[in-house]
């Protein structure tokens, strides 16, 4: 075999070059080398420019997931933010409608937490609860209006604030059933106990005149005595309230007092372990005085769990007859 190597220019000689048997074997196997080179780089160049470009995609893909997903997230938290405050408004007008004497009959039910207007905590469910539920709230704001308008002072007569001015307050005792501390015995309870330190101011929660203030004479089947130091405020048609164990009384019976006006302190007279108040609620009805839970009529302070409707309050009295407040009719 002889190889020849032609020069660029004309002029040139032409060279030649001879192989033997060993030089056509080694020329052959470097031209088999370059032809496996050249095949494999067809096939391998487009396989891992393809393995490259899957790579790239997914890691798009991957990304643009977890923006969805970060977004989605973000998306829930605002929706479950919107509907707690749409509850909370739900709430504060429910408790302001019992406070008010509104019949069940005419109240949206759509703000009733057994209607499950908004139980969904998927952001879509939310919206169409949100828009039924808003037309509930507009509804019973309707009616706390037109509640006001037929009777002006009824606003600044109904309890609805928490009667002390302290914000180191604990709930001690609820109202409702119970075991007695004192007989052991099951009893009803028709208030509650706010423990708070001893000398805090305690404020009328609304505008009323002062039934009573002093101390009842123990009596056998009496429950009041037990209270020491006893001031009653009368709110007209809102009703009545009630405070006791106070460490002194600020307040005589036939004053007219503002809502936030001083009634006395918080103390620990008649039976009572630790300085604390001794709060109750006493609303009108059909049938005369009756108690209620002291939490539906402070407003300033936020029910947990959403799960008290105006029907729930309307059933929420002692199951019997209870001593009333001395001097309210």
């Amino acid at each position: 075999m002889e190889l020849q190597f032609h020069p660029a220019s004309r002029r040139g000689t032409v060279r030649t070059v001879a192989l033997g048997r060993r030089g056509e074997a080694a020329v052959l196997a470097a031209a088999g080398c370059a032809a496996l080179a050249a095949v494999s780089l067809w096939v391998t160049v487009p396989f891992v420019c393809v393995r490259a470009a899957r790579a790239e995609r997914s890691a798009e893909i991957a990304a643009v997931s977890a923006e969805v997903r970060k977004g989605w997230s973000d998306l829930t938290a605002r929706a479950h933010n919107v509907k707690e405050r749409a509850l909370d408004d739900g709430d504060f007008v429910s408790r302001i409608g019992f406070l008010y004497g509104i019949p069940t009959s005419p109240w949206p039910r759509s703000l009733n937490p057994e209607a499950g207007v908004l139980a969904s905590d998927d952001p879509d469910g939310v919206v169409r609860g949100l828009v039924r539920y808003a037309s509930g709230l507009d509804r019973a704001l309707a009616l706390v209006t037109e509640k006001e308008a037929a009777a002006p002072a009824l606003a600044a007569e109904t309890p609805s604030r928490l009667p002390l001015s302290t914000d180191l307050v604990e709930p001690a005792s609820r109202f409702g059933p119970r075991t007695s501390p004192w007989t052991g015995g099951e009893e009803f309870y028709p208030g509650v106990d706010l423990a708070a330190p001893a000398g805090s101011p305690v404020v009328a929660p609304a505008d009323g005149v002062v039934a009573f203030a002093g101390q009842i004479s123990a009596e056998v089947h009496g429950r009041l005595w037990r209270f020491g130091n006893l001031v009653v405020l009368s709110h007209g048609p809102a009703g009545a309230t009630l405070y006791g164990h106070l460490g002194k009384i600020e307040a005589r019976s036939g004053q007219t007092v503002r809502r936030g006006a001083r009634l006395g302190t918080v103390g620990a007279s008649g039976w009572a372990l630790f300085p604390a108040l001794h709060y109750e609620v006493w609303r009108r009805g059909g049938d005369g005085l009756k108690p209620t839970d002291p939490r539906f009529a402070m407003l300033d302070l936020r029910l947990p769990g959403h799960d008290v409707s105006l029907e729930k309050m309307l059933a929420t009295s002692a199951p019997g007859a209870l001593e009333a407040p001395p001097g309210v009719r």
